[in-house]
């Protein structure tokens, strides 16, 4: 099997544990499954080191493996708050996104808040319940400059860092939804940022200065957001919120994928019964892999979606590692 930069498996994050899985021919295999008694909320692969991957749990910290998942240790000394909801592996450490909504980020053997995410949630809540507080939903960095980061509040808007995280800003200017699920800084097409949100997906053509809503007809929540080496646009996206998905037909999800940054697009398959959590490209680039929250894995690409593993727990998080 071919893979790029080393990333030839397949790390899959689930309610029940990580999965590994391996591709030959067509066909992709589990080989190895870990963490079996925590729920897996994030996964982040080091972009310098695929062999070292960063897991974040519901309630129970950072776990992180050196050797591609032979061996999971616990993160030592842990996270300051135990409720990880997203992960950021750069330049040789961690960034994580937690509840109540904060970013942490590791050092020199320990951890260091990067207190304006927090200062601008404040006030912020996780609908439908006051009670329930904001999370820091998704990390991303600029891929032309690493020192310009993007964080997403649940439910918050979006603040960005131009210094490596020592200060941040909000960066709503059109942005109409706050409810940030998965952010996408562009590789592909540069300065432009997208994102998937609970009621609409947008996207920025300048680097967050300001956003307009791309959000594919029928498909009103925007869970996931990925693109492929070739600057397709793929989402993945429900009809309605995920407490409609107790109808009979579920999610009633797609993957829908723009090869006009948002303008247009098709649906590569429709009528899913589990939301499209998260998306990872394929291991030649062409095309992506989809996770599933009824656990099940699909290829995607310009020819259509190919169901490659089913009767996973909750799929969190898909990602290509070695």
């Amino acid at each position: 099997m071919s893979g790029t930069n080393g990333k030839q498996a397949l790390h899959v994050a689930t309610f029940s544990g990580w999965y590994r899985f391996e591709q030959h021919g067509k066909e992709f295999t589990q080989t190895k499954r870990d963490l079996s008694y925590w729920t897996l909320t994030c996964m982040t692969v080091d972009p310098e080191d695929p062999k070292t991957l960063y897991a974040g749990t519901e309630h129970s910290g950072l776990f992180y493996t050196k050797d591609a998942g032979a061996h999971w240790d616990r993160a030592d000394p842990q996270v300051p708050k135990m409720f990880l909801y997203s992960a950021l592996a750069l330049n040789g450490g961690v960034m994580v996104g937690t509840i109540p909504s904060a970013v942490y980020r590791s050092k020199s053997g320990g951890w260091e808040e990067l207190e304006g995410v927090r200062l601008h949630s404040a006030g912020a809540n996780f609908p439908p319940s006051p009670e329930l507080q904001s999370r820091t939903r998704y990390l991303a960095y600029e891929p032309e400059n690493k020192n310009r980061l993007y964080a997403g509040i649940e439910v918050g808007g979006m603040v960005l860092s131009d210094d490596g995280g020592r200060g941040w800003e909000p960066c709503n200017e059109g942005l109409t939804d706050m409810d940030i699920h998965e952010i996408l800084a562009s590789e592909q097409h540069s300065g432009n940022v997208f994102l998937a949100c609970g009621e609409a997906c947008f996207r920025s053509p300048d680097r967050a200065g300001h956003w307009e809503n791309i959000s594919p007809k029928n498909h009103d929540y925007g869970i996931s957001v990925a693109e492929d080496k070739n600057g397709v646009l793929y989402v993945g996206a429900a009809r309605g919120r995920p407490n409609l998905w107790l109808r009979e037909g579920g999610a009633l999800s797609a993957i829908l994928r723009s090869s006009d940054k948002g303008k247009t697009w098709d649906s590569v398959i429709d009528n899913l019964n589990g939301g499209v959590m998260h998306l990872c490209p394929t291991p030649d680039g062409n095309g992506m892999i989809a996770g599933t929250s009824d656990g099940t894995l699909l290829m995607v690409d310009d020819s259509g979606a190919r169901q490659v593993a089913s009767g996973l727990p909750f799929v969190t998080s898909v990602e290509l590692a070695a």
